[in-house]
C-alpha cells in the first residue's frame, strides 16, 4: 500500500473500450480460437474451479490462443445439442431469454458481469482510487473546467494585438488557474 493514495478521473469511455471492441468484433472471428488479442482473467466454473478462455502453451496446433466462445461454453457445460448463433443481428436478442446466442450467454455469467475493467483493477491493485465521470458531462470533467477557467481569465485581461502578445497572456492564464477550480 502506497504512503499516499491518487485519485484517478478517467471519461466513461475509457473503460468501456476493450469490451467495446470485443462487442463490435466480427462475429465471425469472435466464433473461432484465435492467436492474439487482449488477455482476459480466467474464468470461474460454478464449482470454484478455474477455466482458462486460452489453450494451454503447450497445446500442439493452437498454442496460447483463445479458445473461441463455442469451446469455453461447451466446457461450462451450457453448449445446447442443436448449438447457438453467435449473436442475434443487430445485437435484437428476443426478450426474456438468456440462452438465445453466444454472446447473450457469456455476457450473463456472473464471473464476466463481475469483472471489472483492467483500467480499474490496476489501479486498485496499487491502492490508489479511480472514479468515472459521463463522457460529455462538462460539470465534472476536470479538463473542461480548467479550460474554462483558462478562458475567462484569457477574457477578463482584454485584446491583445500581436501573436506573441496572446501566446504570452495564454501560458500566463494557464498557469494561473487554482487548483481548486479544477
Amino acid at each position: 500500500m502506497p504512503k499516499r493514495a491518487f485519485l484517478f478521473l478517467f471519461p466513461l469511455e475509457s473503460c468501456l473500450l476493450t469490451w467495446r471492441s470485443i462487442a463490435h468484433a466480427d462475429p465471425k472471428e469472435s466464433w473461432k480460437p484465435c492467436a492474439d488479442g487482449p488477455r482476459m482473467h480466467d474464468s470461474r466454473f460454478s464449482t470454484g474451479k478455474s477455466q482458462s478462455f486460452y489453450f494451454p502453451d503447450d497445446h500442439l496446433s493452437m498454442p496460447s490462443w483463445f479458445k473461441g466462445m463455442a469451446i469455453i461454453i461447451a466446457e461450462h457445460g451450457l453448449w445446447p445439442a442443436d448449438g447457438l448463433p453467435v449473436q442475434y443481428p443487430s445485437f435484437c436478442c428476443p426478450s426474456g431469454r438468456t440462452d438465445c446466442c453466444c454472446r447473450r450467454l457469456l455476457f450473463l455469467q456472473p464471473d464476466f458481469t463481475g469483472q471489472k475493467p483492467q483500467l480499474q483493477e490496476a489501479i486498485k491493485c496499487c491502492g490508489h482510487l479511480y472514479d468515472f465521470y459521463p463522457k460529455y458531462y462538462c460539470e465534472m470533467n476536470f479538463i473542461e473546467q480548467y479550460w474554462g477557467s483558462v478562458k475567462l481569465q484569457f477574457r477578463a485581461m482584454g485584446h491583445t494585438t500581436t501573436m506573441e502578445e496572446m501566446e504570452a497572456k495564454v501560458v500566463e492564464c494557464l498557469d494561473d488557474v487554482p487548483l481548486l477550480h479544477i
